[in-house]
């Protein structure tokens, strides 16, 4: 349910189930919380904040709603530098008019701004797919993309989750404390919710065979 229909109760779940493999001993125990966290998002193929902000910035500049706002706002604002351009040099009514006509296509710039970035926002939510490639990882055949470094999505990796860690400033996580605590735990909690997650596609399979015969 949270994988697939985004349930937060599921995850919720989830969340307090898995962290009962906890070791009592743990001495991060803030860490070895927050590393079932990610064994949930990585399971899920969910992305963190930071991925979310840059499939948000990949959906504004590589997407066909992108192009159509662009190609909006620049019109509006070639129609606004000609019209500026105006003022000065006619009379009281007709600048009234030009300035009038500056403030509509302002705003209609401003709403075009808004609306491309709640697109980028809702369509962010429904993939971790890279708009620039389409998923593939590649742009003009050869290329490996920039916006997500050739993976064909941004979401974390199971193999980036430490990297993760320094970057996001959480915690500087020593060797010891990585290999004691919290890489086995992630590792075991990952591997048991694919387990769980193929258990439970057979299971459902099984139902839906017996009741189509």
């Amino acid at each position: 349910m949270w994988r697939w229909l985004n349930d937060m109760y599921a995850f919720e779940r989830l969340q307090k189930k898995t962290e009962e493999l906890i070791p009592a001993d743990a001495k991060r125990k803030d860490l070895c919380k927050h590393m079932v966290t990610l064994a949930l998002m990585v399971f899920a193929e969910k992305p963190l904040e930071p991925q979310q902000r840059r499939l948000t910035s990949l959906w504004k500049n590589h997407s066909e709603q992108a192009r159509r706002s662009k190609r909006l706002m620049r019109t509006w604002q070639v129609q606004i530098n000609v019209m500026e351009k105006q003022l000065g040099g006619e009379s009281a009514f007709k600048t009234e008019q030009l300035i009038a006509a500056i403030e509509k296509r302002k705003q209609w710039i401003a709403d075009e701004r808004q609306r491309l970035e709640e697109y980028a926002k809702a369509q962010e939510k429904k993939s971790g797919q890279c708009p620039k490639c389409g998923g593939t990882g590649v742009t003009r055949v050869v290329d490996t993309c920039s916006g997500c470094g050739g993976s064909g999505g941004v979401m974390l990796k199971a193999d980036g989750v430490r990297k993760h860690l320094r970057m996001a400033g959480i915690s500087q996580v020593s060797d010891s404390v990585w290999s004691r605590e919290l890489e086995g735990l992630f590792e075991r909690v990952l591997m048991g919710l694919y387990w769980e997650g193929s258990e439970m596609s057979r299971v459902l399979g099984e139902c839906l065979l017996s009741e189509n015969a």
